[in-house]
């Protein structure tokens, strides 16, 4: 017999829900720790270049220069878009629909496709890291929370909204729902579009 899945919370916003809010601040917390375990390993790595002479570490220290701004940058970047997550989770409440998970290879990005409607069922990408979100805590993998514009993106979770994940469209070039002004101005407001142009990050 299978469990029936949560109801969705009544909130108006899905950051209102404690899971949800846990989550996220969970997802904050990896990514401040994985900019310690970058800049510690950083500060290691000058500190034994430092310590031996420049004939014997030269090589070593080229590959620092391109290999630590890069991890930083990256780093950085994941951990700013955390806002961009609680932007959307504070703009829109949770919502439920159907989903499957296309099988790819291992180099491609994992993506989802989720049906908002009968003839909408766009692929969206996890990002900025692929996500195998179908076994993340994930109990009922033929549903999914989204939070966002179906337009452009938001994001997910596995049933309950423990787990959120950002995702954007694979690609613009399908056909999307009509929208009302007040979607449009919610867009806005959640940072998915600014000045016109869909944040596909």
């Amino acid at each position: 017999m299978t469990s029936q899945p949560p109801a969705l919370p009544l909130t108006k916003a899905a950051f209102d829900h404690p899971p949800t809010a846990l989550g996220h601040q969970h997802l904050v917390i990896k990514r401040w720790a994985w900019l310690v375990v970058v800049v510690s390993l950083a500060a290691a790595s000058a500190y034994v270049c430092a310590s031996q002479p420049l004939s014997k570490s030269i090589g070593f220290i080229l590959v620092n220069l391109v290999v630590f701004p890069l991890m930083l940058f990256a780093t950085l970047l994941a951990l700013r878009r955390t806002r961009r997550v609680a932007d959307i989770l504070r703009t829109y409440p949770w919502r439920a629909y159907p989903c499957e998970y296309p099988h790819r290879s291992t180099e491609s990005p994992k993506v989802i496709m989720i049906r908002f409607a009968n003839d909408y069922t766009p692929v969206l990408r996890f990002t900025p890291f692929s996500v195998h979100l179908a076994q993340k805590q994930n109990l009922h993998p033929d549903m999914i929370w989204f939070v966002g514009d179906p337009r452009y993106g938001g994001v997910v979770s596995p049933v309950g909204g423990h787990f959120p994940v950002r995702v954007v469209l694979e690609s613009m070039d399908q056909t999307v729902p009509d929208s009302t002004p007040e979607d449009d101005s919610l867009a806005e407001r959640a940072g998915l579009v600014r000045n016109g142009r869909v944040r596909t990050t």
